[in-house]
């Protein structure tokens, strides 16, 4: 019997391939004689770098750059064919992960980290940049990149604003005669985990604003400030991005690369796995195993576990989903996974849920092993 253990990370306890060693302690004391294949994976989000670096020739770089809050951080990218390519992702500057979460407000926090590592990587001379956008602790709709690469957002008295996303809405004029010279000569690619618009009850705020940080009264200033920034932005490019898919990930960082770069989107995922020839490691396959840190309606807006089970069904191999929690509205995701199970044992402080993920997951794995024997047994299969 052969099983693909193919996730993504648990955001904040655990990585995708600590996840994949979880999953099979748990299913070997039932079936030690199965073949197990880990695949972890990311979909554009924190992990991504380390995730394709399985798969790809690169040497991993650290930069010293600014973390969300405007403190130092050490940030992990990569170059990739021989110093051609660039894999970035903007949790490694700009992540959720590197703000406590007493201490998160996307009023506040910047993408400027994530700029600096791109001018980096522009300066090392890359051709192409790979950037992975998830997980990110910000809302500033990418205004922190645009400044660190020399733009100037000024307001009406020809100040340039603060930083973070509530800045935005004090906006009047944008000035991009200083920028980087070379980021009109690279190739620009994005790996996007979701399909959010920018703005509205879909967008970056509304959505994803509450785990950064961001009360409800908040969420709608901020909603409106990224509104603004598009605004602004329109009249610089004649292009009115608000609506366009993809533009709600990471805080809306789409919106201030697009005004550097000519971007290109791409799911994350669907570029991870064709990097790291996920078809061809499940062929043959009786099950596939995936999962992530919470799992509900909103996998399907291009994350791991949907991209994964796709890939499978398209081969006729079942799929069980293992997720760290299942939010309130999952109905939908059975179209794509055949089952799917939480790990939580009860309600527990949020800390204590992070710290316990590990045995949790090799728990809950192990009792799924458990009760497909059982089925098998019942059903008179071998």
């Amino acid at each position: 019997m052969k099983i693909v253990i193919a996730p993504d990370s648990f955001k904040e306890s655990l990585s995708a391939k600590q996840v994949c060693q979880r999953i099979e302690a748990g299913f070997v004391q039932v079936f030690p004689e199965a073949e197990y294949v880990h695949l972890p994976l990311a979909d554009g989000g924190e992990g991504t770098v380390d995730v394709l670096m399985q798969g790809l020739d690169g040497i991993m770089q650290t930069t010293q750059v600014m973390n969300p809050q405007g403190k130092t951080v050490d940030a992990h990218w990569a170059l990739l064919d021989e110093g051609n390519t660039a894999l970035i992702e903007i949790a490694a500057a700009s992540g959720l992960d590197l703000v406590s979460p007493q201490d998160r407000d996307p009023a506040l926090a910047t993408t400027y980290g994530t700029g600096e590592l791109i001018k980096e990587a522009l300066e090392k001379g890359v051709n192409k940049i790979l950037l992975g956008l998830g997980g990110s602790a910000t809302n500033d709709g990418g205004a922190g990149i645009v400044q660190a690469l020399g733009g100037k957002l000024l307001d009406e008295q020809g100040n340039e604003i603060a930083l973070g996303g509530a800045a935005l809405s004090h906006l009047s004029r944008i000035d991009l005669s200083n920028i980087y010279p070379r980021c009109q000569q690279v190739e620009f690619v994005i790996a996007c985990d979701v399909n959010n618009p920018l703005v509205g009850e879909n967008g970056a705020s509304y959505i994803f604003g509450a785990q950064k940080g961001a009360s409800s009264k908040l969420i709608v200033q901020l909603d409106d400030a990224l509104n603004h920034f598009a605004e602004i932005s329109s009249r610089l490019t004649g292009k009115d991005n608000r609506t366009t898919p993809g533009f709600g990930a990471a805080g809306g960082a789409s919106l201030g690369l697009s005004l550097l770069f000519d971007i290109q989107i791409k799911q994350g995922i669907e570029m991870v796995l064709d990097t790291l020839n996920a078809d061809q490691v499940l062929q043959g396959s009786d099950l596939v195993i995936t999962g992530e840190g919470q799992m509900d309606n909103q996998t399907l807006q291009g994350k791991t576990p949907f991209g994964i089970a796709k890939r499978a069904t398209l081969q006729g191999i079942p799929v069980i989903g293992i997720a760290g929690s299942l939010g309130k509205e999952i109905d939908e995701l059975y179209n794509a996974v055949d089952s799917t199970f939480g790990t939580v044992r009860s309600p527990q402080p949020l800390e204590q849920v992070l710290t316990e993920a590990g045995d949790n997951l090799t728990r809950t794995a192990r009792n799924i092993a458990a009760t497909l024997k059982v089925g098998a047994q019942i059903f008179g299969e071998k």
